[in-house]
């Protein structure tokens, strides 16, 4: 999954809260590099990394 670092919560994809099943709230975080997920019955809270996960430099 990619998005650009532009994307607006509108593009972001749309998540269920794992416990009460209603949609949760979203926001970029970190950057533009996370979604934030929070959901507004339980508090529940979700963090998804958007793009490819950067590559550790080898030693």
């Amino acid at each position: 999954m990619t998005a650009p670092h532009n994307a607006s919560p509108t593009d972001l994809p749309d998540r269920l809260c794992t416990w009460c099943r209603v949609p949760m709230k979203k926001r970029l975080v970190g950057g533009n590099q996370f979604v934030h997920y929070t959901c507004p019955k339980c508090i529940f809270q979700h963090t998804t990394r958007l793009g490819l996960k950067p590559v550790a430099p080898k030693h």
